[in-house]
């Protein structure tokens, strides 16, 4: 047997040393959750399931010609943690994808708000228009309705 001088590994020291470091660890950050707000946001949502964050955009109905213009009603529901501001922009397209002027709105919306926002878009003189488009701005949220037939400056079909 080794005579030499030193700790028993069986004698529990080296656990107790162990337990005393992990039970501080864990004292501290108790300490800080509670102390510190944001540390304590953090860790609420490290357990709890997070949201996606996503907005939705969609035709109300059916776009349709009126009155020498094309009128949509499109839907906006925002989904996620914080308010944020949109600006939605409906546009008409030709038959070889020319986009026409178009017209925006801008919106605000609360998590979970739903809002609807009316167009009204006139055909210009000289144009026959194939679709309308709607798009949220510096976003992935696209919609194009082709028209059921063409509409000239007149509102009607050819």
């Amino acid at each position: 047997m080794d005579d030499s001088p030193g700790e028993d590994p069986g004698n529990g020291r080296s656990w107790l040393k162990l337990a005393g470091a992990i039970s501080a660890v864990v004292v501290i950050g108790v300490v800080t959750v509670l102390v510190w707000p944001a540390a304590g946001r953090l860790f609420r949502q490290s357990f709890t399931e997070q949201p996606e964050t996503y907005t939705e955009l969609y035709f109300v109905g059916t776009p349709e010609f009126r009155g020498g213009a094309v009128t949509a009603e499109v839907a906006l529901v925002r989904h996620g943690p914080a308010h944020a501001d949109y600006t939605v922009v409906a546009a008409l397209e030709t038959s070889s994808a020319d986009r026409l002027a178009g017209v925006s709105r801008r919106v605000t919306l609360e998590p979970g708000q739903f809002t609807t926002l009316d167009f009204r878009l006139p055909v210009p003189p000289g144009h026959v228009v194939d679709a309308i488009a709607v798009n949220v701005a510096g976003g992935m949220e696209n919609l194009r309705f082709r028209l059921p037939g063409n509409a000239s400056s007149t509102g009607g079909r050819p």
